[in-house]
């Protein structure tokens, strides 16, 4: 291997730029050239993508974001696209790639590898729902701001004696909204993986006020965990580029509801791009540059097809077949924690 390339996609997760410094600064050392490829895939097919030098990795172990930038591609939705995204990685002389994304990243990871083309994956999302790694790229520190969001919004929710309900980031899974509400105490928290009503929302609220005198409650709620269909104008909705209606603003319908039911001012607080845009936490530099060195060492050893993924404590190399189309929900288990110790 001599010019390994490295790409970004979808959302970006605080670690990021931890993980691109440490594949690159493995690459110093093998006398390995790192290859940036900018903007994701479309940025492949457009040629923005250069050799990456010690100076573009210095420093950026703290900062949030990813200095290779990202995208949401369209690039491998159509048959034949991995062959397309091939040839464009083989006229830039890159030998192998390591594509670090979540789930989307990881099924092009996939067609790629299907396509006869050496790649190894690293598992990055704040969502956390990426099958193969129990841990993403991102996660610990979206639960860290939603966990000090919940904190702060405890004290004006008390002083008022308001229902507080912060909305989180989580279209599919609610494993932000778990974590962040065990850690903050939440009173109540509703996720996409277990259906309720508006009814049964109010219910649990006012049988907590009644039955135990409480004078404010504190709601976390999945931006994906109400049915957009029940709650939203889906057909008239704002769509992304890939035809996904844009979600955003279900905490603010739920604080509406509950207060036109129940008679108690409720106010919503959307923590949206703040979860993503934040300097990542310690234990995120941290495993980004594990699961960063990993995907290195696999690439050298011609191990390809592989997502670095963590096991336990270890990092273990996970078969993309395994991971691609697949989602990691959250289980009864974990979310009878939320629901237990609300």
């Amino acid at each position: 291997m001599r010019r390994l390339g490295i790409i970004t996609s979808g959302g970006d997760a605080p670690g990021t730029n931890a993980c691109i410094r440490a594949v690159a600064r493995r690459c110093f050392a093998a006398g390995v050239t790192p290859v940036g490829v900018f903007d994701s895939w479309d940025g492949l097919l457009k040629g923005a993508v250069r050799d990456l030098t010690r100076a573009d990795v210095a420093g950026i172990v703290q900062r949030a974001g990813t200095i290779l930038r990202s995208a949401r591609s369209r690039l491998f939705l159509q048959p034949g696209d991995a062959e397309v995204a091939r040839q464009a990685l083989a006229r830039h002389d890159i030998d192998a790639l390591c594509v670090i994304g979540g789930n989307g990243s990881q099924q092009a990871a996939a067609r790629l590898h299907e396509a006869g083309f050496p790649v190894v994956g690293v598992a990055k999302t704040i969502d956390n729902d990426l099958a193969g790694s129990e841990l993403t790229i991102g996660f610990l520190t979206a639960v860290e701001i939603a966990t000090a969001a919940l904190d702060n919004l405890r004290a004006t929710a008390e002083s008022h004696s308001r229902v507080m309900v912060l909305e989180v980031m989580g279209r599919d899974v609610g494993w932000i909204a778990v974590e962040s509400g065990i850690a903050g105490g939440a009173d109540l928290v509703l996720v996409p993986e277990f259906p309720f009503t508006l009814d049964e929302i109010c219910t649990r609220l006012k049988t907590r006020h009644d039955a135990h005198g409480r004078t404010y409650s504190i709601v976390v709620v999945a931006e994906g965990a109400m049915d957009n269909a029940r709650v939203l104008d889906s057909a008239n909705a704002p769509k992304d580029h890939l035809g996904r209606v844009r979600l955003g603003g279900v905490g603010t319908i739920l604080a509406r509801e509950i207060e036109m039911r129940l008679g108690w001012e409720s106010r919503c607080t959307t923590l949206g791009y703040l979860q993503r845009c934040a300097a990542p936490a310690a234990a995120d530099r941290i495993l980004a540059t594990h699961l960063g060195d990993r995907a290195f060492d696999l690439l050298q050893r011609g191990q390809t097809g592989l997502l670095a993924g963590l096991k336990g404590t270890e990092v273990h190399p996970v078969p993309l077949a395994d991971v691609a189309g697949k989602t990691k929900r959250v289980t009864p288990e974990y979310y009878r924690l939320a629901e237990l110790f609300g």
